[in-house]
């Protein structure tokens, strides 16, 4: 009864091999670890540290993968690469310079779309603009998408009025360099009465960020530019209100805030100023916690 029911299901392998991995990268692998073996309606997720295809799985995913140029070609002439889900640790490596024909990933982008099962991206924005800046948009059914998560559970939630760090600025500048106009935004809030703690990307812990986000009210994710934002996720489960100035980061209406302004190349005072009036009508109230786990698991074989 259980084969027959195996025989009737899409076999995947999840490669585990990169769950040590440091960032939103690692923490992403561990999360998807956790709810694994996993079995949706046609699907069957199984763990394994590494590709092993003694067992003939229908398609192996590879969250991120370590494999070279030399690696794919092979995979390709003994057509097993159609099997292969990438991602979405994949590509970008930088976001404006997408595709960089010195990266062979990139290089080979529309080839390798179009000989795998699939690109894994965490947004129909990154899907959109991959498509778009690669010429792969008459392939772009090839895009899986899954949303980043995190499966970090608090055990134990400080109250809002109980936080004492007003706003937590946090600075990322992986792609496009904001440190100037972060620097113009962070001295307009060190100007009010507020508590502000400024951190940057790389420069924490673990436990320092976790300790953070449970003794923080809001947070301005000024981060340029994100593909899933693993770590936003990680400090939203703590019950911090969020500004960001990407739409897809913004879970909801009432727990994210989508700030355009936040992209401005000359004047930070309009996004000061709309931040500051949300973060001064939230704080008047008697707020009490509005607690969500970003956890998933998704089926995105077709």
């Amino acid at each position: 009864m259980v084969n027959n029911k195996l025989l009737n299901r899409i076999l995947i392998e999840f490669d585990t091999s990169a769950i040590n991995s440091h960032g939103g990268p690692g923490s992403f692998v561990k999360g998807l670890y956790e709810f694994l073996p996993f079995s949706s309606d046609n699907c069957i997720f199984i763990s394994s540290s590494f590709i092993n295809f003694i067992f003939n799985f229908d398609y192996y995913y590879l969250p991120i993968p370590k494999f070279n140029r030399n690696n794919f070609e092979k995979l390709a002439k003994m057509n097993l690469i159609k099997k292969y889900i990438l991602g979405p640790t994949f590509v970008p490596n930088k976001w404006e310079s997408f595709p960089n024909t010195s990266d062979w990933k990139e290089e080979k982008f529309s080839e390798i779309l179009n000989l795998t099962k699939g690109i894994v991206v965490h947004s129909n924005r990154v899907k959109n603009y991959l498509s778009q800046k690669s010429n792969t948009t008459n392939n772009i059914r090839k895009f899986k998408i899954i949303r980043a998560c995190s499966n970090l559970k608090p055990k134990k939630i400080n109250s809002f009025q109980k936080r004492k760090i007003d706003l937590l600025f946090f600075e990322k500048y992986s792609d496009v360099d904001h440190s100037n106009q972060g620097k113009i935004l962070l001295s307009l809030f060190r100007q009010t009465n507020k508590n502000i703690i400024d951190i940057k990307y790389g420069t924490y812990t673990k436990n320092n960020i976790k300790s953070l986000a449970n003794n923080s009210k809001f947070v301005v994710y000024f981060s340029f530019y994100d593909t899933g934002a693993i770590g936003l996720k990680e400090i939203q489960n703590y019950g911090v209100f969020c500004f960001t100035h990407q739409m897809d980061l913004v879970i909801d209406n009432e727990t994210s805030f989508f700030i355009p302004e936040l992209t401005s190349q000359k004047d930070m005072y309009p996004a000061f100023k709309k931040i500051n009036e949300i973060i001064e009508r939230i704080s008047s109230k008697n707020y009490i916690n509005k607690i969500f786990i970003n956890s998933f698991f998704c089926t995105f074989i077709k």
